[in-house]
């Protein structure tokens, strides 16, 4: 890098906007290859400064071409990562489900395209960016909600943070420099879960008819809905340990129902109970193994909206006749009851783990931390029963 004098070189013009000193240094483009930059300044100093702080940075990998920012516009970047999240991930390990993309994409178009489109990413603040996201206004031109805010934020921060990641920016402009962007709110409501015990549970799957063997299986295996209904003949493990192999998952983009990959990206084992097995082999028998295990009675794929009007709503006003403390547990809520029976019956967590389908035993134990703190004072209580009578002191 070279600092040049211009009124020296005579290619200096005085002026009140004039800078006089200029920093040229050879930069690496992804087409051109080397290319030649050029940066003027007022002072020497202002250069020295300039000449310095470059120099560290391309020493260390963490200089950015700021020509690079100039020629991107958020439109064609955002379309970039919405590609990637679909393709591989924003990470690169799994792609996102079809339900995960669809969402990201209408957040997109109808909310950070018509602002950001035409954009230089360069150009993009903080300031600008915190300003958009508290005076957002929905499709309805009211004042969006605080979670249409967060999630705009949140995918606008992402495909900012992409930006970085491809060296166009050297940091997020959609975050302070602390990495905060207090501008988002926090809209998530605090989700209480239902858990159901095994009286509870079997008296609604008794009230369920045909549905019941579903009930019981989400109840005690901890599926979720799109993964239950997408069972096929293939995933049910029938023997000494009986398994179900959880592979798939529908999921409702844009009102049609889509076969995908699970939530979280990952095939698991689920135990099933040896009771609740012996009725699957019933159900199962003598069907091809691509078959369905649970379909509707014109032989499509299961609606949740339909299956909670016509069966499992009406299984558990009858389970609960009479009944002022039964609770009223929406179809996920088997999915906790599940973990809950597990955790109570012993299990531990990467057991439990698996039943719920985390990527870690750490959000398994944040999830269901009540659960587990139950379980230590019983832990504690177990361990005193084993003192008694020993002589320890």
């Amino acid at each position: 890098m070279a600092i040049t004098d211009l009124k020296e070189s005579g290619a200096w013009k005085p002026g009140a906007k004039s800078k006089r000193w200029q920093v040229d240094w050879l930069a690496d483009d992804a087409v051109k290859g080397k290319v030649r930059r050029r940066k003027r300044f007022t002072t020497k100093a202002e250069a020295e400064d300039f000449q310095a702080s470059t120099r560290q940075a391309m020493r260390s990998g963490s200089w950015v071409d700021p020509k690079l920012a100039d020629k991107m516009k958020v439109g064609k970047l955002a379309l970039e990562w919405l590609e990637r999240v679909k393709t591989v991930g924003a990470n690169g390990r799994r792609p996102v489900t079809p339900k995960t993309y669809d969402n990201y994409f209408r957040l997109y178009e109808n909310y950070i395209e018509p602002r950001w489109g035409v954009t230089r990413i360069s150009n993009v603040t903080y300031d600008a960016t915190s300003e958009w996201i508290m005076t957002l206004r929905g499709m309805d031109g009211k004042p969006a909600g605080a979670r249409t805010r967060e999630l705009v934020g949140k995918i606008f921060g992402r495909i900012m943070g992409y930006a970085v990641r491809k060296r166009l920016l050297p940091a997020n402009p959609a975050k302070d420099p602390t990495g905060r962007a207090d501008y988002i709110p926090d809209a998530r409501p605090v989700k209480r879960h239902t858990y159901l015990t095994m009286k509870q549970l079997a008296a609604i799957a008794h009230e369920a008819g045909d549905g019941g063997l579903m009930v019981m299986l989400a109840g005690t295996c901890g599926l979720r809905w799109g993964e239950v209904t997408a069972l096929t003949v293939a995933n049910v493990r029938l023997g000494d340990k009986p398994m179900l192999a959880v592979t798939q998952a529908y999921s409702e983009v844009s009102g049609k129902l889509v076969l995908g990959a699970t939530k979280g990206g990952e095939d698991r084992q689920v135990p099933i109970p040896r009771l609740i097995a012996d009725r699957l082999r019933g159900v199962i028998e003598g069907k091809p193994t691509t078959a369905r295990v649970f379909q509707s009675p014109r032989g499509t794929v299961l609606r949740n909206g339909n299956f909670t009007k016509n069966v499992y709503k009406p299984a558990i006003e009858r389970a609960a006749a009479g009944d002022a403390e039964f609770p009223s547990p929406t179809f996920h809520d088997l999915r906790h009851t599940a973990v809950s029976l597990a955790i109570s019956a012993g299990a531990n967590v990467k057991v439990v783990q698996r039943i719920a389908g985390h990527a870690s035993a750490t959000l398994t134990l944040d999830t269901y931390a009540g659960l587990f703190d139950d379980d230590l004072h019983d832990s504690a209580s177990r361990l005193n029963d084993l003192l008694r009578g020993m002589d320890w002191r």
